[in-house]
């Protein structure tokens, strides 16, 4: 034993014993296990999204034949224990700010303050680092083969689809066809069971309507996974669908034309914006073919990367000494994640039978529904939307006793449904029950938002500041859609009953960006007029355009109908006035 070092460490106040028994100082790196892809010739591109679309997505073709050389991809998307190496040793100055905080209709807060290590929905050094952005994960691999000497990088999206597809340029899943998607939680990690659970328990955000829907089938995880936890691919690689979407190299195209034949990344096209693919746990699975993109200055919780490693020379099939150590720390941590999941009850069974009860269509709402028979389920959540096809927000938790009455209900067209509540889930929604018809006395003013039927149109909360001159009605609401405004097409109807017949002019409250062709107003299905709308500054600054008409209204009750003939406006109410 060298006695200069003994005396050193007596020195410093060490024992020999406590400098033998200290654990040896973590790497300043993890090396990511890897898996070899060989090299090979495929059809890039094809194939049908399985979110509802009925034709080919546009931007994956045209089809084209890619060789691929030999090289390596990580087995795991990189984890949050990984990226925080590369932040303690470069102090590397990572976003503080990131999309992740989902509210009732998910992301609607934009950017918030939340970092790849603290944000809402990271809770495990094992699940994908996010809240990156494309710049985060490109320092990563440069960082990485500085300190191995080795060519680590982000993937091409041709070696994506290549080894996403096992060599064999499939358009479906990884793991063969599943169109209805109830296989696919045995691989991947999507909008499932457990994700619609876990938005409604802590954010009331469901995914009924969103964006294709919940995959039928629970994959354990209701926001990012620990990495690893699905069955892997046939080349051994998890997690290529779902969990994070991954950043590749490329900048965006809006297709193939032009596309390198060789498996290069592509880098002509619009480097603002650069290739997502695989989808994630926010979504339903996206198949092997389906593209996606983000801006540079996208810093969000469901975007993450896997690296690749260019071959420079014979591929080595040994494992870095870190990469066995990580290996090792994962397996426990999935083994834990393993026990817990299976400790939970499994989700009841919905209710059935729910029915409302409205005395005269203005009094309080009572519901009530067939009682479980399980005996697990201890009581029952009940929700109430804003409005017809508005999102479903909790009024009501662990109900035991029926009748259950809202007395706060509106006397607006809205809808009701039950879940039952075991001890550590809740079933899915129940058929839902619909309120009566709302009528609106004419002539006066109509809310937008107390329509009786819709299609495509949603409705959104006006901001305080905002000019909205909403007095009498229900403040706060407007009509709006999914896009910035109401799309084109979309339209509402109301039950109104006209007072008396005569000449009458109908005033719109309306805000607009840029102006659009407008709306058209229909009673009874006949055309009674189309206004275009005017450019008002924008969204948040409203404007009533008054006195359209005069028109000729029957008395007696009838169904008015709003249509959007072109989108980009919103509407408040609308009123509707003699004229003489």
């Amino acid at each position: 034993m060298n006695t200069p070092h003994i005396l050193a460490l007596s020195l410093l106040g060490l024992s020999i014993q406590q400098a033998l028994a200290a654990p040896p100082a973590p790497a300043a790196y993890i090396e990511p296990p890897m898996v070899t892809v060989s090299g090979g010739e495929f059809q890039m591109g094809g194939g049908k999204p399985y979110m509802g679309e009925a034709a080919q997505d546009a931007s994956a073709l045209p089809i084209h034949k890619v060789k691929i050389k030999a090289f390596k991809l990580a087995k795991y998307e990189v984890t949050v224990a990984e990226y925080r190496r590369f932040v303690q040793s470069t102090g590397y100055k990572a976003p503080d700010s990131c999309v992740h905080q989902p509210i009732q209709g998910w992301f609607g807060l934009g950017a918030t303050p939340g970092s790849w290590d603290k944000n809402e929905l990271t809770s495990s050094e094992f699940q994908p680092a996010v809240c990156i952005g494309w710049a985060g994960a490109d320092a990563y691999a440069k960082w990485l083969s500085q300190q191995t000497g080795k060519s680590y990088r982000l993937a091409s999206e041709a070696e994506w689809e290549y080894a996403a597809s096992a060599g064999k340029g499939k358009a479906g899943f990884p793991f063969g066809d599943d169109i209805d998607q109830k296989r696919i939680c045995e691989f991947a990690n999507v909008s499932d069971q457990s994700a619609e659970h876990a938005g409604m328990e802590r954010f009331g955000a469901t995914y009924k309507g969103f964006m294709g829907g919940i995959s039928p089938c629970d994959d354990g995880a209701g926001f990012a996974s620990i990495v690893g936890m699905y069955k892997p691919n046939p080349l051994g690689l998890h997690d290529l669908i779902g969990n994070a979407a991954e950043f590749l190299q490329d900048c965006w195209s809006e297709n193939y034309q032009g596309a390198p034949a060789d498996g290069s990344a592509r880098l002509d096209g619009d480097c603002k914006m650069h290739v997502l693919r695989g989808g994630a746990w926010h979504w339903r699975g996206n198949t092997a073919t389906q593209r996606n993109a983000m801006p540079l200055d996208w810093v969000g919780v469901i975007e993450g990367f896997r690296l690749a490693q260019s071959l420079d020379k014979p591929a080595d099939k040994r494992s870095a000494p870190t990469a066995l150590a990580f290996e090792k720390e994962l397996a426990q941590a999935q083994a834990a994640e393993r026990a817990r999941r299976a400790s939970l009850q499994p989700f009841p069974q919905p209710p059935q039978g729910l029915q409302l009860t409205q005395a005269g269509g203005k009094a309080a709402v009572q519901l009530t529904w067939a009682a479980s028979p399980d005996p697990k389920v201890l009581g029952y959540h009940v929700y109430r939307s804003d409005s017809v096809g508005g999102d479903f927000v909790r009024i009501a938790s662990d109900v035991k006793a029926q009748p259950y009455v809202d007395e706060a209900a509106q006397a607006r067209k809205h809808s009701y449904a039950v879940v039952a509540v075991n001890r550590d889930r809740f079933s899915e929604f129940s058929a839902p029950v619909l309120t009566a018809d709302q009528v609106h006395a004419l002539p006066g003013r109509v809310q937008a938002e107390d329509f009786n039927r819709m299609d495509n149109v949603s409705v959104g909360k006006v901001a305080p500041q905002e000019d909205m001159e909403d007095a009498g009605g229900q403040a706060g609401l407007n009509l709006t859609g999914s896009a910035p405004g109401i799309a084109k097409d979309s339209w509402t109807e109301y039950s109104v009953e006209v007072q008396r017949a005569g000449n009458y002019r109908i005033a719109f409250r309306v805000a607009s960006l840029a102006g659009s062709k407008g709306l058209a107003l229909s009673m009874d299905g006949q055309p009674v007029l189309e206004l275009a709308v005017p450019a008002t500054g924008g969204f948040k600054s409203w404007q009533t355009m008054a006195g359209a008409g005069p028109v000729r209204l029957e008395a007696g009750r009838h169904v008015l109908r709003i249509r959007a003939v072109d989108g980009g406006w919103k509407l408040n109410w609308f009123a509707v006035e003699l004229a003489d």
